[in-house]
């Protein structure tokens, strides 16, 4: 009787922490939007100094500051569960779509 409650109490924790994390696809998919959002924002920031509206390109560097944090933390995620370079390889995703785009 010991055993049996032991091992479904393994099992509903075992099921519980499964429910709990998200599949390597979306961690991915997270990851190539915020290099995406990055990009823009780096565009942005580019754009205002250009035209000399400083104080807006400081704030628009701020929201940049951010998406490379939450770009490293899902990274940093991606890491744990295995992947090797997640970085690189969302960039290189990135650019493959991207040309998918060109051509259809």
């Amino acid at each position: 009787m010991k055993k049996l409650s032991f091992v479904i109490l393994g099992l509903a924790l075992t099921s519980i922490s499964f429910a709990q994390t998200t599949p390597k696809k979306v961690e991915e998919k997270e990851l190539r939007h915020d290099i995406r959002e990055k990009r823009e924002e780096n565009h942005e920031v580019a754009k205002d100094v250009t035209h000399l509206n400083l104080k807006k390109a400081k704030a628009d560097h701020k929201d940049v500051v951010t998406e490379k944090k939450a770009m490293h933390r899902h990274a940093a995620q991606l890491k744990r569960r295995g992947v090797k370079h997640p970085v690189s390889r969302a960039k290189h995703q990135i650019h493959a779509q991207d040309e998918a785009k060109k051509y259809q």
